[in-house]
């Protein structure tokens, strides 16, 4: 009886967040052009690309952070348990390899922040190639690196090695959504940017008019001479789907540790839960004010990584444990 319970509540679920998902995107679909006309009205001036908006900017420039964060803990959970439960080379081998995954990525989410806010703050390009910031870049990724170990030194073996399956489907989660969308579909489709649009609103070729639906793919029609020349950047082509939104979404992988660290407290499992939807949430909106993206953009976004948590808890935590009990496996 209670798996039938089990098998009712999992299919009402996986309807109901289809359902949602299917309206979302319907009004999305038919109202994206409109949503962004009433969103940037006070936030992106004439004939600009970026926001003069605080909590545009500030978003945008921070809104990829989760992912560099969660990357990093995975990192750091595989360092300590290379050093408690692998011995000889192995140990040596798994210590280094994770130490230069953290060092990666503390550098570029000092690289990546950086550069986000030399765009708001106008600037100069010499800034942004000058040696010595990536020397000061290195400098912070190794007092993270070394903040994070720290931090991290107290857990116990016993809780390393439970929270294992955690760290790979955190790497599966930051993976796989981030890589088919930031190096696959937004090239293929070609959608431009509502603010690139805003700064030539008249023009018939890359106006108001070149406007597109979010299934319209049309690769990258202008050359990145040509885009730097016309908005001073090359991604003025890769507004669908929301990449920020997507990384934004890694918070997701809160959710997991409920069942990675069995936590039976009702409100910290609510928690977890709650607060990479607001967050998400956030950072959606703030994609909208900027001009960035459209609904559609950032509901596929954030959809690609909530979805790709959803499976990855499924693999690496709970070993097929739901597909299990839907397929009457599990009697």
């Amino acid at each position: 009886m209670e798996v039938k319970k089990q098998r009712k509540k999992i299919i009402i679920s996986i309807l109901l967040f289809f359902v949602i998902f299917g309206i979302l995107l319907t009004i999305a679909t038919f109202y994206d052009l409109q949503i962004n006309h009433f969103l940037t009205r006070k936030s992106l001036a004439d004939h600009t690309y970026y926001t003069n908006d605080i909590f545009a900017a500030s978003f945008e420039s921070f809104g990829c952070t989760p992912l560099i964060f969660m990357i990093a803990f995975a990192f750091h959970i595989l360092y300590w348990y290379s050093i408690y439960h692998l011995k000889g080379a192995l140990k040596i081998i798994g210590a280094i390899v994770t130490i230069a995954g953290l060092f990666t990525s503390y550098f570029y989410l000092c690289s990546d922040t950086f550069d986000y806010c030399r765009r708001h703050l106008s600037l100069t390009t010499k800034l942004e190639v000058a040696p010595m910031f990536n020397v000061i870049f290195g400098f912070f990724a190794i007092i993270f690196v070394a903040l994070g170990t720290l931090a991290t030194r107290n857990f116990s073996k016993e809780s390393i090695k439970k929270l294992l399956p955690f760290a790979f489907a955190l790497l599966f989660l930051c993976a796989v959504p981030s890589l088919i969308i930031n190096m696959g579909i937004k090239a293929y489709v070609g959608r431009i940017r509502y603010r690139a649009m805003n700064m030539y609103p008249d023009n018939e070729q890359y106006g108001f008019a070149a406007f597109a639906r979010w299934y319209e793919a049309k690769g990258q029609w202008l050359d990145d001479e040509t885009k730097i020349e016309l908005f001073g950047t090359a991604d003025a082509l890769k507004s669908f789907p929301s990449g920020h939104t997507c990384d934004a979404g890694m918070t997701y992988g809160l959710i997991m540790l409920n069942d990675a660290l069995d936590i039976k407290k009702k409100k910290v499992r609510a928690l977890l839960w709650i607060c990479p939807i607001i967050f998400t949430g956030l950072v959606a909106t703030s994609r909208l004010v900027a001009g960035a993206h459209f609904m559609s953009d950032v509901l596929v976004g954030g959809t690609a990584s909530f979805v790709t948590m959803i499976i990855a808890r499924e693999i690496f935590i709970l070993k097929g444990r739901n597909l299990k009990i839907v397929f009457g496996k599990i009697k």
